[in-house]
């Protein structure tokens, strides 16, 4: 039966949330996103949320006019959000799939073509917003006494939805959390004080997921697994916070007052992203990737994860720290995609940024990660498997004496030769380097042209200390 189906999404929605060097109003610009839908759910609906719906009309007057009211309010309410509105009044319920895909590919061409302007620029009779640089219309009562002035509308509608989020969130998992709280403030993540202090921004995104999505053949479907994929989401980030806290009650990390080390902004759908003290960084993702394999929709239907970890010094610019995040999730699911043996596997890369983050990810790796004899300094990304290997080496390598450590880098840098006397030096002295997948490893430092003990060096500061039992590698 054919119907009228409106698709919505909206554009540039990484840069409208991740646009802020304010952990306030990225929370906020998300909660906002996440909210945005909630006044069409008295409409007949495939789904609602995760920054799109697909809902239904029985004419296409009333689809214009119901989406007409709604962007007027959108445009009003959550200034800065950009709307892609399409509709096609010929949806085949009878061949739902293939109407879908039909709906979403025309969606994708609208977006490309369309360039809205839904933000008030500044006028010479304004002053600019020092926080976007739009016109500053609104006196910002809620920032702190030093920061207090005229803001623009977008960033004072951001900050004041996080404060619903903060509340939203320590109701949502505050059976898992007790006494300890979510924060909006960078500062009290934890970290060192002052210019060394880093976080990490992480994105995790589900594989294959548009392909399952597809093997659903109708709306019910869509919706059953839609709404099971966003609880295992939820319980996989609730198991990770359980083993945040196990580490605290184990001394191996410490919390800023009762707050906890990491603060998620976007979670649900097939994605999450979250910012958290770098030291912990890995550990959460691989803590969450593990628990999302294990929930009962992922283990039935085989659903994996790709994740990327930027790390960068808490003055860096947000977004593109988020942007390195999302290129780093993109090479890993690249990358697995390549890998015949671990196809159906989840993957992680990461990048340690310790100044600014220039050019793309390939260029960076060209630049930086390449012996003198031309060798690759990097085995990133990994599989979760040769991961959790991987940081069973690292216990090992971080009981060299930190004189060493330094020593091997720049041996690294120099070449195999020089690789290859240094780790004679260190078994003079009755030490060895670990070997994570072949034993040339802790021969020469380098396999089949590549090495992996740059990856574990930049790792040494930024895992909790004892936390990974030592698994040596052999042969693969």
């Amino acid at each position: 039966m054919g119907k009228t189906a409106v698709f919505i999404g909206m554009m540039s929605i990484q840069k409208y949330i991740f646009a802020s060097n304010k952990l306030k109003e990225n929370i906020g610009a998300s909660y906002i996103v996440k909210d945005i839908f909630k006044n069409l759910e008295e409409f007949a609906h495939s789904y609602i949320g995760g920054g799109n719906a697909l809902i239904y009309f029985d004419s296409l007057e009333e689809a214009k006019d119901a989406m007409k009211d709604w962007s007027r309010t959108l445009l009003q309410s959550a200034p800065g959000i950009i709307p892609n509105i399409t509709i096609d009044d010929t949806f085949d319920d009878n061949n739902y799939s293939e109407s879908r895909t039909k709906l979403i590919r025309k969606a994708k061409m609208q977006e490309n073509r369309t360039i809205p302007q839904t933000e008030l620029g500044s006028f010479g009779i304004t002053t600019d917003c020092p926080r976007s640089g739009l016109s500053a219309e609104i006196w910002g009562y809620k920032l702190p006494k030093n920061e207090e002035g005229y803001i623009s509308s977008a960033n004072y509608t951001k900050i004041s939805a996080s404060e619903k989020s903060n509340a939203e969130l320590q109701e949502e998992f505050g059976s898992v959390i007790g006494d300890f709280k979510f924060t909006d403030e960078m500062d009290k993540l934890g970290g060192s004080a002052g210019e060394n202090n880093h976080i990490a921004i992480v994105h995790i995104d589900g594989n294959d997921l548009g392909k399952k999505f597809k093997e659903e053949a109708n709306e019910e479907g869509v919706k059953a697994f839609s709404t099971k994929l966003e609880e295992a989401v939820e319980n996989a980030f609730k198991q990770t916070l359980k083993e945040l806290i196990k580490l605290k009650s184990e001394d191996k990390i410490s919390f800023k007052e009762n707050y906890l080390p990491v603060r998620p902004i976007v979670i649900g759908g097939d994605d999450i992203t979250f910012v958290c003290d770098a030291r912990v960084g890995m550990f959460l993702t691989v803590e969450f990737i593990k628990a999302f394999e294990n929930q009962g929709i992922c283990k039935e239907k085989s659903i994996t994860a790709c994740a990327g970890i930027s790390i960068v010094k808490t003055k860096y610019p947000f977004y593109r720290a988020y942007k390195m995040a999302e290129a780093l999730c993109k090479n890993a699911k690249m990358v697995r995609k390549e890998s015949r043996k671990e196809e159906g596997s989840s993957f992680i890369d990461f990048h340690i940024s310790f100044g600014g983050l220039g050019g793309s990810l390939e260029e960076i790796r060209d630049a930086n990660y390449k012996s003198a004899d031309g060798q690759t300094l990097y085995m990133r990304p990994y599989s979760i498997n040769n991961m959790q290997k991987l940081l069973g080496c690292l216990t090992e390598i971080s009981e060299l004496p930190q004189s060493n450590i330094k020593k091997l880098r720049e041996a690294l840098y120099d070449g195999e030769t020089a690789t290859v006397e240094f780790i004679k030096e260190l078994e003079y002295r009755y030490k060895k380097l670990p070997f994570f997948s072949h034993s040339d490893e802790s021969i020469k430092g380098f396999s089949n042209g590549k090495s992996p003990y740059i990856d574990m060096i930049e790792l040494i500061d930024f895992y909790p200390k004892n936390t990974s039992k030592s698994k040596t590698g052999g042969d693969q």
